[in-house]
């Protein structure tokens, strides 16, 4: 598996505020049937860069891989931005343009009312399962994205993080748009440190999948200390014992645009790492 680019899994749905489930599971893919794509960009850029714009509309399409010093261990070879239209429904289209992982956006059009996950564009970083969350001290994120949201939107920003070679799952959502809070299994505060502000997340399962919910409004822009949420995880059972990173990509899970076209965008994607 090459990209961190989110591909078929289960489908557990986009809801609106009259539905019941939270969120989907995307797991990541090979890029080698993206297809073609234009101004592909290959190394070199970073976020927010200007490198050749690459653009594509393939169902599994894929630009990169990127060399982002804003991402820890970006080689050039493991991190990519991907259209991941896992669950393309009659009526949809989507097309990606990216310059960087941190500098790409998305036009879609899903039907009004569809209730379940069509994609999950994301920038995502590929990590391999002896990186053991015990090996380092922090992990932070930042990002700074915008929907663009009407009333027929339903859909989300979020995290997808596979841990224990695409064992585990957890997802991060910090900003939901027609979506449901997902009944809480746990409460917990995260922040204070790397320039992370102090919020209160819930915790909640979808199937195998752990998901953590912002309290609250949702973000638009903003980090999160991504070591402690998985850690939290740890120390209470809820993931194995010296866990290994295998993935994080960050993108939108989208169901419904109202039936009209919709850009979602990301201007900032950052990882920090420290040993």
């Amino acid at each position: 598996m090459l990209a961190g680019v989110g591909a078929l899994a289960l489908l557990a749905g986009c809801h609106s505020a009259d539905s019941a489930a939270p969120g989907a599971s995307a797991k990541p893919a090979s890029t080698a049937a993206a297809g073609p794509v234009t101004g592909a960009a290959s190394g070199g850029s970073h976020s927010g860069g200007t490198a050749a714009e690459c653009v594509t509309a393939k169902v599994r399409g894929s630009c990169g891989p990127y060399r982002d010093p804003a991402i820890y261990r970006s080689d050039g070879q493991t991190t990519f931005v991907g259209q991941d239209v896992w669950n393309p429904v009659p009526g949809y289209s989507q097309t990606l343009r990216a310059t960087g992982p941190g500098n790409w956006s998305v036009s879609a059009s899903m039907p009004a009312g569809n209730t379940a996950v069509v994609s999950f564009p994301n920038v995502g970083q590929q990590y391999y399962y002896s990186n053991t969350l015990s090996q380092v001290s922090s992990i932070y994120s930042s990002f700074a994205e915008d929907m663009n949201p009407t009333g027929g939107t339903i859909a989300e920003a979020a995290y997808d993080i596979w841990l224990n070679n695409w064992h585990n799952e957890v997802m991060i959502q910090h900003d939901l748009v027609n979506r449901d809070r997902c009944p809480a299994l746990a409460q917990a505060s995260f922040g204070g440190s790397g320039g992370v502000p102090v919020r209160e997340w819930n915790l909640c399962e979808y199937g195998t999948e752990l998901i953590w919910q912002l309290v609250g409004p949702g973000q638009h822009s903003g980090s999160v200390d991504v070591l402690a949420m998985l850690n939290w995880l740890v120390d209470h059972k809820y993931l194995p014992k010296q866990s290994g990173l295998t993935d994080i990509s960050y993108g939108f899970e989208i169901c419904s645009t109202g039936g009209r076209p919709e850009t979602f965008t990301l201007s900032r994607f950052t990882i920090s790492a420290e040993g």
